[in-house]
């Protein structure tokens, strides 16, 4: 994914729209955050494995790197089963759509240009 500076530079031309509200590179930052509090609680995999009713290479994979991108249920599963409570909870003031909504769908309008602009390169090229 590109870096917020950039979109605008040609290079990577529409990358920052796949990046507005959501931005990992290689997995979900949320098995950090899962592993974390995890590694606090002082129990096994398998334990967690079981309180949660996944299988333990579930638990094991995420919180090792091969799983990349988990299901909502698995993050859920496992947050109940060490007693917390898995919700939405905005951190800052509302967001002002006003002036937002433009500014994504120009950023959308420009990573459509630049798909268009891949897949005519690829074509170009067979």
């Amino acid at each position: 994914m590109a870096k917020n500076g950039q979109a605008r530079s040609g290079h990577n031309s529409g990358s920052l729209w796949l990046t507005r509200s959501y931005n990992f590179i290689d997995k979900d930052p949320e098995c950090d955050v899962f592993r974390t509090i995890f590694q606090k609680e002082h129990i096994k995999e398998s334990d967690l494995a079981v309180l949660a009713g996944l299988a333990k290479s579930t638990v094991t994979n995420m919180f090792g790197g091969k799983t990349r991108r988990p299901l909502h249920s698995t993050f859920a599963k496992m947050a109940g089963a060490m007693k917390y409570k898995y919700s939405l909870v905005r951190d800052t003031d509302a967001p002002n759509y006003v002036r937002e909504i433009p500014k994504a769908r120009e950023q959308y309008k420009d990573y459509k240009a630049a798909l268009e602009k891949k897949r005519r390169r690829q074509a170009a090229k067979k």
